[in-house]
């Protein structure tokens, strides 16, 4: 398999996250109710936190990771051939393994095991971005120009820390 560029890794991020809400929410394992308003599904997991990747993405929402922690090797399947049609990579169920950037498993999807932003988060010993003193970096800047969610969820934190 080829490695992944920044660009590509950065489009499997955003796609990824995107296409976990177009799962049913059984596949989630969530329960689905009325969003606010009547748009959409809002989803809730009392017995699961989410899980805020370093750069700001939901590890939680991600289709590698609920397959993980579901142990689901069809839904593995299932994201393998769509991941692998959408960045014309030779991805196999057995990738699809990722127990969340900010874990202290070596279960990771490819590239955030080599993922600058990660390595950077956690030699820095931080819970994710947003508590870092020197938030927001230039790569991390970079990163959240392709990924608006991500710093939305980033300003989010770092406003609450702020509040303390």
């Amino acid at each position: 398999m080829k490695k992944l560029t920044r660009k590509d890794f950065l489009k499997t991020c955003v796609l990824a996250v995107v296409s976990v809400f177009h799962l049913p929410a059984r596949l989630r394992g969530k329960e689905a109710t009325p969003a606010a308003g009547g748009r959409g599904v809002q989803t809730t997991a009392p017995e699961q936190e989410k899980m805020i990747a370093i750069c700001g993405l939901g590890c939680s929402e991600c289709p590698a990771f609920i397959a993980t922690q579901k142990n689901d090797d069809k839904m593995r399947e299932e994201t393998a051939k769509k991941w692998s049609e959408m960045f014309h990579q030779d991805i196999k169920p057995g990738d699809i393994n990722c127990d969340g950037c900010v874990s202290q498993s070596s279960r990771l999807f490819n590239y955030c095991a080599i993922c600058e932003i990660r390595k950077c988060g956690k030699e820095k010993n931080v819970k994710n971005c947003a508590y870092c003193d020197e938030y927001p970096c230039e790569k991390l800047s970079v990163f959240l120009k392709n990924v608006p969610e991500a710093k939305a969820t980033l300003d989010a934190i770092r406003g609450l820390i702020h509040r303390r």
